[in-house]
């Protein structure tokens, strides 16, 4: 047994290391929680009704309920985070210690993943935790190393956070958790996007972690049977966010067994739920019901996938890390098929390439290679104009023939409200609207959401909004269902609903693909895909060693830039590479004439090998930039006197001084190294810093954000028209969507950074007794001003100096 010992300094006992696992000795925390009651602005009747609890020091408690009972509103109101970003009314009390829930006391894990990604990098997103409660920077990365190794991370500490997987998000943001060694753990579903093995990996890592802090854990969980030998004590709320059970897992179980499985809850040992009978006539496809054919399984291909590629390009933006990023190989060589009336699975581990190979079948994605093409049964009634290759379809035949539920669930919202949404569809291909609100009526109610009708489909549960994107996805009759983890989130009685609109649709022709890892509706498929790191592969033969490490390194091989220079500004920190090009706006102001632009700019173009390194430009990433200076330069020819061109190049020329090296040099700073540089050389405020680092990381994500939003306006019938107002509208309704993705987005961000200590070095400064030193922030790394730094700014200085000696000489 391995031990080492410190003394991190928002603790009052050592930290210490124990076989892999983060332990802190000084066991769990109490929790009191004395009649607490929440009603969100917007919702008439509360999520939480009256709810007290006592959870003693070290108890290990399993929070258990239908799909929104508000058991996820009940962590966030022990981590102290419940109105951080929302308003209600709240009444009770809720106390960790005796005092309300602060510091790194208490860790939380939230249901979606990726609200927790704060850092471009894995070791950085976990290490956001330690840093603010001002741990050490050894100590903060043995936690970080420890954290990642004990739930089975497959990659290290330099791993972009941006090209995981959802399971791979799940894993790293438990390993957020653990690192802060809290003695209040709180984890909502922390293995619902885990393959089985992966899932095994983590709970054991939970357990091990818990039992050897002596930490109190309150876990949230759909699926009991593969938890409950983990936790003494159930907690169960109902359905109006009450406490309906509440004792030892066992005596609990066995005295309200019934009770709980009449209320939805995944009782071990009791039968599986069976899918539920659904009329096949709320899922039959539109083309079967006009044309009354009876289609048999199998006896039809609707779509099939020809040896298909897919190879992910590292997304370049104005900003982004100077270090290289491979391109990662999603997919190699797959075929696949569907026909109608046929239900098949997509089954693999995380980060095989399930999502990925379950998106170009629902047409809303492009293979690198090879060809996704509709069957015969699938382009009759088309139309002529239809292609046989769906990537080529227009929005609308995309949207008659398909249905597209992605993993994240919330980007499907289309409408205000949850029955428009369902509806939106419909409509917008012309259906007959009396038959399609008969029909939309009937899935909610078969999917528990008839009561939600007129609610903002914001303000729905994660389980909720899954079965909303369902119902969404199968309303219109399509004839391909596609499906990325439908049943996650659900209870036994959802699971059923969720089931037998599966069932239902198939049965009915429609062809269903479905990616999951719950092995309840691997059993209703008909046929198996089985992938692992991008390929096919033999389910008897089992998964890869290594998922997609084969495909990572030949296409990083093949993309790497071997010894080439990196350039000065790749050797350089953000700190004087931000300094360069800020004082090349001083050296613009003395370009007075069309020969200083021209040269100036000259010296610029032959330095810019020098500063930038060898190899070929990203000239897209000038495009905003050229974009300035054409503006610039255009309205200054209009307004000059006689439409002078020297006048309007002159000021284009002075413009592309500073901005084109500026954009060129800001895609060389890493956000996490500038705020490095900002808080330790700069002493700017920690609290400022770290928020727009985190900000520059959303930011850099908002172009997959709107591809994703594109996709499904393009598989819900809401493309681009023809004419330049109906993409007008277009962009407009995809710019607000983005907006609105935006801001939620934040909020929840806002939520995760709170449970993991954003403001506790504030916090601590503000209540650290008279004369006590303030605990301040740490910084995982070092900023550190090189040789290269100070050549960087000494370049910069020249440049922007050589305008002013032109002008004089």
């Amino acid at each position: 047994m391995s031990l080492t010992r410190s003394e991190p300094p928002l603790a009052g006992a050592p930290v210490e290391v124990r076989d892999g696992a983060l332990v802190e000795a000084h066991g769990g925390a109490l929790v009191e929680v004395r009649d607490l009651t929440w009603r969100p602005f917007g919702r008439r009747e509360p999520v939480l009704s009256g709810v007290s609890l006592r959870i003693e020091p070290g108890s290990r408690v399993l929070l258990a309920g239908p799909s929104g009972a508000g058991k996820s509103t009940l962590l966030r109101a022990l981590a102290g985070v419940l109105t951080t970003t929302e308003s209600g009314d709240f009444s009770g009390s809720v106390l960790i210690d005796g005092a309300p829930p602060a510091g790194s006391s208490v860790g939380l894990m939230m249901q979606d993943p990726d609200d927790a990604l704060v850092a471009g990098r894995a070791g950085r997103d976990v290490a956001f935790g330690p840093e603010s409660f001002g741990m050490p920077r050894d100590e903060i990365w043995s936690r970080v190393r420890t954290a990642l190794a004990s739930v089975g991370f497959p990659y290290d500490e330099d791993r972009p956070t941006n090209a995981l997987s959802g399971g791979e998000t799940q894993r790293l943001a438990l390993a957020g958790v653990l690192a802060l060694t809290p003695r209040l753990v709180l984890l909502d579903e922390p293995t619902s996007m885990l393959d089985p093995s992966s899932a095994a990996i983590v709970r054991e890592a939970i357990t091990s972690a818990v039992r050897a802090s002596g930490a109190t854990l309150v876990m949230v969980e759909h699926e009991l049977s593969a938890v409950v030998r983990g936790v003494d004590r159930l907690v169960v709320l109902d359905p109006d966010g009450r406490v309906s059970a509440d004792g030892p897992v066992g005596a609990t179980l066995e005295t309200s067994s019934e009770l709980l499985v009449a209320q939805g809850v995944w009782v071990p040992g009791v039968p599986a739920p069976r899918p539920l009978e659904v009329d096949r006539a709320l899922c039959a496809p539109a083309a079967t019901r006009s044309a009354g054919v009876s289609v048999s399984p199998g006896d039809q291909v609707l779509v099939s996938a020809e040896s298909v590629s897919v190879t992910r390009q590292p997304r370049a933006s104005v900003m982004s890390a100077k270090r290289h990023l491979p391109a990662v190989q999603a997919l190699v060589d797959v075929c696949a098929t569907v026909s109608a009336g046929e239900c098949v699975a997509v089954v693999g581990p995380s980060g095989a390439g399930k999502s990925t190979l379950t998106a170009l079948m629902a047409g809303v994605d492009t293979p690198t290679l090879g060809q996704v093409r509709a069957g015969a049964a699938l382009l009759a009634g088309s139309g002529t104009d239809v292609p046989e290759v769906i990537h080529g379809w227009t929005s609308r035949a995309l949207a008659a023939r398909f249905g597209w539920v992605p993993q994240q669930a919330e980007h499907v919202v289309v409408a205000r409200t949850v029955r428009e949404d369902v509806l939106s569809t419909s409509r917008l291909l012309g259906l007959d609207d009396e038959a399609m609100q008969a029909r939309v009526d009937g899935l909610l109610k078969v999917l528990g959401l008839s009561a939600l009708a007129g609610a903002d489909p914001h303000h729905l549960s994660g389980g909720e909004m899954r079965r909303l994107a369902l119902a969404g996805a199968i309303a219109h009759g399509p004839s391909v269902l596609v499906l990325d983890e439908p049943s996650v989130g659900q209870d036994r009685l959802t699971w059923s609903a969720v089931a037998g609109v599966v069932v239902a649709a198939r049965d009915a022709g429609v062809g269903v693909v479905l990616a999951t890892h719950d092995p309840l509706l691997i059993a209703l498929a008909d046929r198996l895909i089985t992938l692992s790191a991008g390929r096919v592969v033999d389910p008897e033969a089992g998964p890869s060693p290594s998922p997609r490490a084969s495909a990572l390194s030949t296409v990083g091989a093949a993309t790497s830039q071997g010894g080439r220079w990196a350039g000065l500004a790749g050797r350089s920190g953000p700190l004087s590479v931000l300094l360069a090009s800020v004082v090349l706006i001083f050296g613009a102001a003395f370009i007075s004439d069309l020969r200083t632009a021209l040269i100036a700019v000259g010296i610029q173009i032959a330095l810019a090998p020098v500063v930038l390194g060898v190899g070929r430009p990203p000239w897209f990433r000038l495009l905003p930039g050229l974009f300035a200076v054409l503006s610039v330069g255009f309205s200054n020819w209009l307004l000059s006197p006689g439409h002078e061109l020297s006048t309007g190049v002159l000021a284009g020329l002075r413009v592309a001084f500073f901005v084109l090296p500026g954009v060129m040099l800001a895609a060389r700073i890493d956000p996490s190294t500038l705020g490095d540089h900002l808080g330790q050389r700069l002493r700017l405020p920690a609290r400022p810093v770290v928020a727009a680092v985190a900000a520059l990381h959303r930011f850099e994500s908002l172009g997959e954000q709107w591809d994703q939003l594109v996709r499904i306006r393009r598989v819900r019938g809401l493309g681009p028209g023809r004419s330049p107002r109906a993409r007008g509208h277009h962009l407009a309704a995809l710019t607000f969507g983005l907006l609105i993705q935006t801001l939620r987005q934040a909020g929840r961000m806002a939520v995760a950074m709170e449970a993991r200590g954003f403001s506790a070095a504030a916090t601590a400064t503000v209540t650290a007794p008279v004369g006590a030193p303030a605990r301040r922030r740490t910084w995982a790394e070092s900023a550190r001003w090189l040789l290269a730094d100070s050549l960087m700014l000494a370049l910069g200085l020249a440049v922007a100096g050589i305008p002013l000696l032109l002008s004089r000489f």
